[in-house]
């Protein structure tokens, strides 16, 4: 889990009614990720049940979010962070979060559109927002929001509730809307979905041009 979304995780759980059991599914962390990744601090308290398609760190039971072993209508929420990107059906994969959930039962994703390829075991998908909105299709209450460049997001949010919810709007989450609204600033270098300070532009060049020189260094010996 990045720290944008963990970030973001945090205030969902402030401000949506999370009902028990709350179900993870990709729980397994990215090496590196493993303290970061953990919700089990955030959801102190709370009936948490961790669930990736492989055993390992974070994971206390298998499953396949393509047949989800729980009984229809019997999760209060489920979380699935930076992690339908791995799976090779999300739509099929959603359709079972959505049976699985308890009525007035909360699905929080979040997922990539500008992102390199990162197999964990397997990578398919790249999402944009209205792909989102396609994977929500069968809630009642949908909310989708990007983060970063329009044309190619870095970060594709989406929460479904199993029934009527008026206030899921953008204005429930003040604190992301002020980062997805000040994305970009203080920082006027703009190479589309990447924008960075002019001191962070240098240390590019340079390291590029030290990379070019050793390259051509290297052909220089071998011929």
């Amino acid at each position: 889990m990045r720290p944008f979304v963990k970030d973001f995780v945090v205030e969902a759980i402030e401000r949506l009614p999370l009902a028990d059991p709350i179900v993870e599914i990709g729980s397994r962390p990215a090496s590196g990720q493993e303290e970061i990744a953990d919700l089990r601090p955030l959801l102190a308290g709370h009936d948490f049940l961790g669930t990736d398609i492989q055993e390992g760190p974070g994971v206390d039971q298998v499953e396949d979010i393509h047949g989800l072993t729980f009984k229809d209508d019997s999760i209060g929420s489920i979380f699935a962070l930076d992690t339908l990107e791995h799976v090779a059906d999300p739509i099929r994969g959603m359709q079972e979060v959505y049976r699985v959930l308890k009525p007035g039962g909360v699905a929080v994703i979040t997922s990539h559109m500008f992102m390199p390829i990162h197999a964990h075991p397997w990578d398919y998908w790249r999402f944009t927002p209205e792909a989102f909105s396609l994977l929500l299709k069968p809630f009642e209450t949908q909310l989708v929001l990007a983060n970063g460049w329009e044309l190619m997001p870095d970060t594709v949010i989406g929460i479904g509730v199993k029934g009527p919810m008026p206030e899921l709007t953008e204005d429930l989450f003040p604190q992301l809307m002020a980062r997805i609204n000040s994305w970009g600033a203080g920082l006027p270098i703009d190479i589309g979905p990447i924008r960075m300070n002019t001191r962070q532009a240098w240390r590019m060049a340079i390291d590029a041009t030290g990379g070019s020189i050793r390259r051509r260094l290297r052909m220089s010996k071998q011929s």
